[in-house]
């Protein structure tokens, strides 16, 4: 019985192991020192931003038994965070943080704010200047916010893999349709 209760419990464990989704992280630091000289002093700012890159590794299924498969492209994930180090202590304080997803040539940004986040597209997909195309605020029910944009306004939420869904109504079609920014 002793036997038989030990090998189930391997057993369980080695499913709770499981291997996830293989990712790709590239993550870079870039430290800026601002000197600036005044009348009686000179002063020292430390700008730190901190760019990490996931993106999920995904194979053709055409190859799914070959040794030397072909990746597909997949949606990255990219988070950029800005700390500035501006007074005394050593630590860095943390000053903002954007996250874009990019999906083949399309890009979108977002950018937290006091009351929810900017959504910004970058057209032009080679300089990143993003423009503002909308706005969510968060609302009292958890997770849910109002959208309001250039292509779309509705209620927006994260699904269960960390994508935002926007839920709005279609004029043309008189339907209600869901946009999906993909995580990765």
């Amino acid at each position: 019985m002793k036997n038989l209760l030990l090998f189930l419990a391997i057993i369980l464990s080695g499913n709770l192991f499981a291997q996830e989704k293989p990712k790709e992280v590239k993550q870079e630091t870039e430290v800026k020192t601002i000197t600036t000289k005044d009348e009686n002093k000179t002063t020292e700012k430390k700008i730190k931003v901190v760019t990490r890159e996931t993106n999920s590794v995904e194979l053709d299924d055409k190859d799914k038994n070959k040794t030397n498969q072909d990746r597909i492209e997949a949606t990255k994930k990219v988070k950029k965070t800005v700390f500035i180090d501006n007074d005394s202590d050593d630590n860095y304080d943390f000053l903002t943080e954007e996250t874009y997803y990019v999906l083949g040539d399309e890009k979108y940004m977002f950018t937290p704010n006091k009351r929810g986040f900017d959504i910004a597209f970058d057209k032009n997909k080679e300089n990143n200047k993003f423009n503002k195309v909308g706005k969510a605020w968060t609302t009292s029910t958890n997770n849910y916010y109002i959208l309001n944009g250039d292509m779309h306004s509705g209620i927006g939420y994260f699904d269960a893999n960390g994508n935002f869904a926007i839920e709005y109504y279609n004029k043309d079609t008189d339907e209600v349709e869901v946009k999906t920014y993909m995580k990765n």
